[in-house]
């Protein structure tokens, strides 16, 4: 149990809950959903029960401290009250701080305070009538199973306790197997019998907030068999690319145009923009023309899937209804999807697919006696299921059709008839398969998993067999047999780190803490008074504009405007993510269950509107109405909301990672595994100098053979001078090659790669301000407007022929991209050999997302500094802690560590020098700004100033002559501390400091005064904070002032100022809570005895001039580094205190 989330503080918000008949409803039920979540986040520190919905939290928890079944029913009952922004009467209001306060004293195992005496009921009071409980879907937690009877405990607010359940006939023969005490289920058309007290549900669904893909589970339905095995099979793969697979987009593409375009279609048009989006793609084919020759295969798609369209928008559906690739979630089935064609009335649903079908081809039905292969029947009545159960819809109500385009019609677009056991049969296969993820999420074990990866033992049904030994079985085992051929260490490093790409999933998936991560099932966990108040969700927005992107494609930019979405209102939203855009009627609360879903990327954000680039676009510009609308009638608005749609592909980018590693060659997995030591070539020399002060270090990395390790410390131009002067050596021509840089000379290409977008806009920054050619691999909302003609699409606009696009990227020596997108397109590799690889601000990636990528290049150089902020993990700290002595043995003690820190600890440990580096000039920070970061965290870098002019001044140029007592200490301290007042209330967040707010925006006035004319909005000051909902009250505080310069000022979490600097960095600790410190200090690690608090490293190193730091003194004194920090600044003078 975290030390710092005490009892008293959380008894006191109770008691205020129960007292304050003046505060707002919303405010009152969210202030006890906040508390129980923190209740419930101390109860469960360093738990896998921390992940999950705050249903199974608060159930873990009762279920532990042995919390009787009334109060376990009041709990509940109250944190559903809490969810809703609805006024509770008086008297509930009172029995929920009851439950609450009986909550914490479990939990706390402390009795309930005085200070609650004559505030709350101190006995219960007898539930009466409740609402009534929706039997279509019952949502609970598995109680116990009993010879076939499972029960259940209920999380609706009903009179109803519990349900037995009879899971004993044979179709639940897998179910019972999966489920045990603490399963979260979904009871799916529950019905009784008269005179039992057993009820039967038609479905039971396992975990049902860990949405499955319905194409990834209809995959799962194989020729050789139905297992679960295959999901984690299709993960490990990687990413495929053959004729088959391009036909299948082009084809996909071709439908959207013919709907976009009808009479006026031209197939050439999708062809040239599909040839642009995936010149990649075309590159790397390796069966490309073999068998058939494109063209004339994409014709014949193009002409099959235009007389489907005719047939079925001819009489019986109405075109204007079309609409593309709408996306759903459906949290009653635990499934989510995207359907490639569909009407706004519902009525018609079209699934594409492009490749064979042998029942069309033989004129035979399949097994289940349709025309429909049985993983698309599977997939298209899975989508019936889950429209069905989100609109409300029966079932005969669908017409539902897979369009073959391969195949004249009509015999290319056969029905799928509503087929039950089928239906059943991929529910079954999906409960399965989440049941594995979860436990795999919650107890590890992939070891285990690798035992049941056999090819022949997944070979369950009778198939083919010249189709199973051509095909099947060399595509199994190109997966299975490096998993088994894997030496001790290998075996030991791959499961670990599949084990924490498990745990992460989970994370990612249901959540940890609420509010602190954008986890799925937020979607519709997350109370919306708490979505607002994180910034994950605009809501009552209009479209103002609809606009197509180019004449060819349909609506597909979509602008909304923006209303007040509150005081506090702070959009959690950046350029590029990946969102969902959904309607709702006014006077509803928006709900993403209950809408077609449009996937978009944002492309523009204003305080006042926002705009939107959809993944696919629109034929008709009234569609988005009538997706609102579908079939209901009145004179409600149609309003718009946008949420995070969730990247999902994470975790199998990093499993594909891992089998990339030991799929590789041998020589590069004994390397990263510390099996090889790495070698070096002295003889090499600088074939010129670039700057006396890193020629030595760039000599240094150029004559390693295997890899580098560069550490870079704030300020040190590790991106804009050492990975510049990297890149001009390594494609410098080579020393005595008469022909380099000459048609057929010598030449070497290097990869470049960051995590993240923004770094990967820097990186290229530096090449064009250094004239270094380059393709930049990515789409165009992710990358910075300055550099979309690098990107490769656009680099290759003025290319008609596929060898003269192969001829480009083979003569661009530099390639850049993000790591998760190179790991998408690992078939680059197949086209181009790279000399070397260099990764920037790589202590922020997980070893599992580089390791795999890191196989391909001759060489590799990481670039990065472990004692700033490495990258998210959601997961438990104590839950990452590696304690096998063979993997300790090669620096593994925590996976949440990067391979860049991994690999230090092994050259410290073999004490080996010539392998890794560290840039110790800083040209940022003033000496006495870097003395306190220099001290406490690089003890060992041994850092110095360049030093550059502003580092040599003695005093700070300030004008005019300071005022009062605060102008006196800005104008003569360049390390300052002012301590706030303690301005805690209840009613307002605690991510929220008004006192703070208050000073920061009072320096920022007198900043922008005392710098006059040079003051730059953009480069003097910025303000740096742990919460986004302070960035919100320091805006209203600047707002104030009547100063519209200040307006464009940078104020921004640490995360995002990682990278940034500024003449004068305000810093506002805000916190007041000690439970606040375990968030504030969360990146910490030890090293020689010292803490290195990698975010307060990353807050105090943004400054060059000056560094202001506000915060709650009796708070931050309770860590031993903060309590440093304000020693240090006493000591100087530089400590205030308001007067």
């Amino acid at each position: 149990m975290t030390s710092n989330i005490t009892a008293a503080e959380l008894f006191h918000r109770v008691a205020y809950i129960a007292c304050a008949n003046d505060a707002a409803p919303a405010t009152l039920n969210k202030l006890m959903h906040e508390t129980l979540v923190l209740a419930c986040a101390a109860g469960l520190a360093g738990t896998t029960d921390a992940i999950g919905s705050l249903f199974s939290k608060v159930d873990v928890l009762c279920k532990q401290r042995h919390i009787g079944p009334a109060d376990y029913f009041d709990i509940q009952k109250m944190r559903h009250d809490s969810n809703s922004a609805e006024p509770l009467a008086r008297e509930q209001l009172l029995q929920d701080c009851r439950a609450l306060a009986v909550f914490i004293s479990k939990v706390f195992d402390t009795d309930l305070p005085a200070e609650l005496i004559g505030k709350i009921p101190m006995t219960r009071r007898p539930q009466g009538t409740r609402q009534r409980l929706d039997y279509r879907c019952v949502r609970g937690v598995v109680r116990k199973v009993t010879d076939g009877i499972v029960t259940v405990e209920m999380a609706q607010g009903t009179g109803e306790q519990t349900l037995r359940v009879d899971c004993s006939m044979d179709k639940h023969d897998d179910l019972r197997n999966l489920l045990h005490e603490g399963t979260q289920v979904n009871l799916i058309d529950v019905t009784t019998e008269p005179g039992s007290d057993l009820c039967q549900a038609r479905q039971v669904i396992v975990e049902p907030d860990f949405l499955i893909d319905i194409s990834s589970l209809a995959a799962c339905f194989t020729p050789y068999g139905h297992s679960p095995l295959v999901y984690t099979i299709n993960r490990l793969k990687p990413q495929a690319n053959s004729q088959a697979i391009l036909i299948g987009n082009f084809a996909g593409s071709a439908l959207d145009d013919i709907i976009n375009r009808g009479d006026g279609y031209d197939w050439r048009e999708t062809f040239k923009t599909n040839f642009r989006e995936k010149a990649l793609e075309y590159c790397t084919c390796q069966d490309l023309n073999q068998r058939e020759p494109f063209h004339q295969e994409a014709q014949t798609q193009v002409r099959n899937i235009s007389q489907a369209v005719d047939m079925l928008f001819r009489s019986a559906y109405d075109r204007h209804k079309a609409i593309l690739e709408p996306s759903f979630v459906c949290e009653q089935m635990g499934l989510q999807g995207r359907i490639d064609l569909m009407t706004t009335d519902l009525r018609l649903l079209v699934e594409q697919k492009s490749g064979k079908n042998y029942a069309i081809d033989r004129g035979n039905p399949m097994t289940h006696g349709s025309m429909l292969t049985e993983q698309h029947y599977v997939q298209l009545l899975l989508y019936y299921e889950c429209l069905s159960r989100n609109f409300s819809l029966p079932y005969n109500s669908i017409d539902g059709r897979l369009l073959y385009s391969k195949y004249a019609m009509p015999a290319g677009l056969p029905r799928a008839t509503y087929y039950r056991k089928l239906i059943d049969e991929a529910i079954n296969l999906r409960n399965q398969i989440v049941a594995m993820e979860v436990s795999m999420g919650r107890n590890g074990g992939f070891a285990t998993v690798i035992g049941w990866l056999q090819p022949l033992a997944l070979r369950t049904q009778p198939v083919n067999e010249n189709l199973w030994n051509k095909w099947l079985y060399p595509q199994l085992c190109a997966v299975t047999t490096p998993l088994h051929d894997m030496d001790p260490l290998t075996h030991s490093y791959f499961c670990r780190m599949a084990d924490f790409v498990y745990r992460e999933q989970l994370a990612s998936r249901l959540g940890v803490v609420e509010g602190t991560g954008n986890a799925t099932a937020d979607l519709w966990n997350m109370p919306i008074t708490e979505k607002k108040e994180t910034g994950n969700i605009y809501t009552d927005l209009r479209i103002t504009d609809k606009q197509r992107s180019s004449t060819y494609n349909g609506y597909d930019t979509i602008t909304l405007n923006v209303p007040d979405q509150g005081e506090d209102f702070l959009p959690n939203f950046r350029l590029g993510d990946a969102v969902y855009l959904y309607p709702y009627l006014e006077g509803t609360q928006p709900d993403v269950r209950r809408a077609l879903l449009f996937r978009a990327a944002l492309t523009e954000i204003r305080s006042d509107q926002v705009t939107v680039h959809l993944s696919d676009g629109q034929q008709n510009p009234d569609i988005f109405e009538a997706a609102g609308r579908r079939n209901t009638t009145g004179e409600q608005r149609v309003l718009w909301c946008i949420e995070h749609a969730g990247a999902g592909g994470n975790a199998t980018a990093a499993l594909r990672s891992l089998q990339q590693l030991i799929s590789g060659p041998a020589e590069k997995r004994q390397l990263l595994l510390g099996q090889r030591a790495p070698q070096g070539d002295k003889t090499i020399e600088l074939s010129r100098s670039y700057n006396p002060a890193y020629d030595g270090i760039i000599l240094r990395a150029m004559q390693a053979n295997d890899y580098f390790l560069l550490v870079g410390p704030p300020g040190t131009g590790k991106t804009s001078m050492a990975l510049q002067y990297l890149v001009r050596e390594t494609i410098a021509p080579a020393c005595g090659d008469q022909d380099a840089g000459t048609p057929g000379g010598q030449r070497k290409n290097v990869l470049l790669m960051a995590y993240t977008n923004r770094a990967v806009d820097e990186i290229c920054g530096m090449l064009c301000d250094n004239g270094i050619d380059f393709l930049r691999i990515g789409n165009e909302y992710t990358c910075d407007r300055r550099y979309r003609d690098h990107l490769l699409d656009h680099a290759l606009e003025q290319y008609g022929k596929l060898a003269e696009i192969k001829g480009k990227i083979l003569d661009t020596q530099v390639i850049v991209g993000t790591t998760s997108t190179l790991l998408n397109r690992s078939y680059l590799f197949t086209l181009k050999h790279f000399d070397l690889a260099i990764v920037d601000e790589a202590s922020q990636i997980l070893e599992p997302g580089i390791v795999g990528l890191l196989t391909q290049p001759e060489k590799f150089i990481l670039i990065g500094d472990y004692k700033q902020l490495p990258a998210v993990v959601q997961q438990d700290s104590a839950l990452s802690v590696v304690d096998d002595p063979q993997l300790n043995a090669i620096g593994l003690t925590d996976c949440r560590n990067s391979l860049f820190e991994r690999l230090i600890r092994i050259e410290q440990t073999n004490h080996r020098t010539d392998f890794t580096g560290v840039l110790s000039r800083q040209g940022r920070m003033h000496p006495a700004i870097a003395e306190f970061p220099n001290h406490e965290f690089y003890f060992t870098e041994h850092l110095r100033p360049v030093p550059l002019a502003h580092q040599r001044e003695a005093s700070l140029d300030y004008t005019p002559t300071a005022g009062d007592w605060l102008d006196q200490a800005l104008a003569e301290h360049r390390l300052l501390f002012i301590a706030s007042a303690d301005c805690r209330r209840p009613d307002i967040s605690d991510k929220v400091n008004t006192d703070e707010a208050r000073i920061v925006a009072d320096v920022l006035r007198r900043t922008r005064h005392f710098y006059g004319d040079r003051f730059d909005a953009t480069k003097t000051v910025g303000v740096i904070v742990p919460y986004r909902n302070q960035i919100a009250m320091i805006r209203k505080e600047i707002e104030r002032l009547g100063m519209p310069e200040l307006a464009d000022i940078s104020i921004d979490t640490v995360e995002r100022y990682q990278g940034s600097q500024r003449d004068v960095i305000i810093y506002s600790f805000t916190i007041q809570q000690r439970y606040q410190l375990d968030f504030l200090t969360a990146n910490s690690f030890v090293e020689e005895g010292h803490v290195i608090d990698r975010k307060l490293n990353v807050a105090l190193t943004r400054a060059r001039k000056q560094l202001i730091l506000t915060g709650n003194v009796g708070t931050l004194q309770r860590s031993p580094v903060f309590d440093r920090l304000i020693r240090f600044v006493k000591q100087n003078g530089g400590f205030m205190e308001e007067q």
